[in-house]
């Protein structure tokens, strides 16, 4: 009678403490959604968990304020913390297997998703649709300075881009570090070329940059024949009075001398409130360092 009585005791204690760990389980679950195949780079720390590695890697995120994700590799229950930069941009993250990335709902944050090089010789177009895939980015490719890196970052995520609950997407500009120009975007139930239309528009660092505005080009692909991306023009007449905000020269065509210029790709923009004539000596024409687009994800 004493065996039955400790099996049937062991046997609630067991069944009890399955059901204690099944109900955790369930509310990390409806904290974090899992992502499977994908890994932030450089993690703030890391640990090796328990058998509940799950539980216990999500808790140790809701430890830190600025946690926003967690990289978990099952196999042998190795768990990284990810937080918010100091830009709250994040890091790099990085398409591997092996790994599965749990990101917090309800957390609101910023997202690099692109990182545009000049001078790298590769298509800004066709490295942000996925047609060519650019090399590993190094670490320095989430600066917005101009840096060693020698390639474009293109955020893994961006494949999965419609499953992500974007709510706006800004296209910046930089020069020497600093934010010299801007269009933020309605990113809600957008894809990944039509974020960037005009209809869109949310605001701009152009004033005249908005949803009413006539332009003659504003996409992604741009002019394609001209190798013209990310696009944002006016008006066309001849090659020396060719007008508006921004441009990507991408390789390898050019249709007028303005474009004409080594170490493609370069990105154009107006440093005036309003357009400028791309022709070189154009006072108002700047020449950013970097490009990138970053998306808020609610």
């Amino acid at each position: 009678m004493a065996e039955l009585i400790l099996f049937v005791l062991s046997y609630l204690f067991i069944t009890f403490f399955i059901s204690m760990n099944t109900a955790e389980e369930s509310i990390y679950a409806s904290l974090f959604y899992g992502l499977a195949g994908y890994r932030v780079r450089n993690s703030l720390t890391s640990f090796t968990l328990s058998d509940s590695y799950f539980s216990e890697c999500c808790m140790r995120c809701l430890q830190y304020q600025n946690c926003y994700s967690v990289n978990i590799r099952g196999d042998d229950r190795f768990c990284e913390i990810n937080t918010l930069g100091p830009s709250g941009y994040g890091d790099l993250v990085d398409a591997n297997g092996t790994w599965t990335l749990f990101i917090r709902t309800y957390v609101p944050h910023n997202e690099l998703m692109f990182r545009a090089t000049p001078g790298v010789g590769l298509s800004v177009k066709d490295s942000w649709l996925g047609n060519i895939i650019p090399p590993t980015a190094q670490d320095t490719c989430i600066s917005m300075k101009n840096t060693s890196c020698s390639t474009h970052y293109r955020n893994p995520r961006v494949d999965i881009w419609e499953s992500l609950s974007i709510s706006q997407v800004t296209l910046e500009l930089y020069q020497h570090g600093s934010k010299v120009a801007f269009i933020a975007f309605d990113g809600k139930d957008s894809t990944i070329e039509n974020w960037f239309n005009s209809y869109r528009i949310l605001n701009s660092s152009w004033s005249n940059v908005t949803p009413s505005t006539i332009y003659n080009y504003f996409s992604i692909k741009g002019h394609y024949e001209c190798s013209r991306s990310f696009f944002v023009n006016t008006h066309y007449h001849n090659c020396s009075v060719d007008t508006g905000y921004m441009v990507v020269v991408d390789p390898p065509t050019a249709c007028c001398p303005w474009e004409n210029v080594p170490n493609k790709p370069q990105f154009f923009y107006s440093a005036a409130d309003g357009t400028v004539t791309y022709q070189s000596g154009s006072t108002d024409l700047g020449t950013a360092e970097v490009m990138a687009v970053f998306v808020n994800i609610s």
